[in-house]
């Protein structure tokens, strides 16, 4: 169906407070689910083929949340192994006033899967496994690739929120962004978007989760390396240095597309 011929819903966006508030419950999430994926040993071949293995798995598994509704129209959940749902096209009846989600094209989650399989990937490097295996196997492909696709689907709604957050912010600069967006100037609108002090303080959440997260292990006595606790801060850090990026990126893309 043309994107054109779509009844969509008006979704107002929240503001920028309650934006923030929003991704801030996001970071202990995506930093448990990390350390949790620290903690199964891995088979390197089974992200060879840039992930071929891996985004097959996710395949079926997509295509059953995307069944149930997961990836519809407002969500900011969007695949990364399925077709993005139609973006929105601004017409006289059915204008797009700023503060109301416009729908794009861009998907950051090709940006997310490469910093995954290349960055993060070589992190994931125990030689204990949380599951036991009377045969004294250690590797277990199916609870691997389960807890890759959950990171990744909270890595990929995290960064696209910044869609929510680039709205937020054309509303409160309507005219200028307008004319940013006009002249496809990327230099000021990624300017307009970006804000070293919010980044820092996503930062230094970020590392307290890890720094409590790698603590609850040892303290509960797993088998962890006198390193963990270093390892996951190093491993948090580029994660979330990375995801800024994407975000932000994705933000950039949002404004571009907005007046179509």
């Amino acid at each position: 169906m043309a994107s054109s011929s779509v009844v969509r819903p008006f979704l107002e966006v929240p503001g920028l407070t309650e934006i923030r508030n929003i991704l801030a419950q996001l970071e202990a999430p995506i930093v448990s689910a990390l350390t949790e994926r620290m903690n199964l040993p891995t088979d390197p071949s089974l992200y060879s083929d840039g992930g071929a293995k891996l985004l097959s798995f996710m395949s079926v598994r997509e295509s059953i949340a995307a069944a149930s509704g997961r990836y519809d129209y407002g969500r900011l959940e969007y695949p990364f192994t399925l077709p993005l749902i139609p973006p929105d096209i601004t017409t006289p009846s059915n204008s797009f006033p700023p503060g109301r989600f416009h729908q794009d094209t861009y998907s950051g989650n090709a940006n997310i899967t490469s910093f995954y399989l290349n960055t993060l990937v070589p992190f994931f490097n125990s030689s204990t496994s949380f599951f036991y295996h009377l045969d004294n196997s250690t590797f277990n492909p199916d609870a691997t690739f389960n807890l890759d696709a959950t990171l990744l689907a909270l890595l990929s709604h995290r960064a696209h929120i910044g869609k929510v957050v680039a709205e937020t912010k054309f509303a409160s600069n309507v005219s200028a962004i307008t004319q940013m967006i006009q002249t496809n100037d990327t230099s000021a609108i990624l300017a307009a978007v970006t804000n070293t002090t919010q980044e820092a303080s996503v930062y230094a959440q970020a590392s307290a989760a890890a720094m409590a997260f790698s603590n609850a292990w040892l303290n509960s006595g797993a088998l962890e390396l006198t390193s963990f606790n270093t390892t996951l801060q190093s491993a948090t850090h580029a994660l979330f240095q990375e995801l800024i990026a994407i975000t932000t990126e994705i933000e950039v893309q949002y404004l571009l597309q907005r007046l179509d």
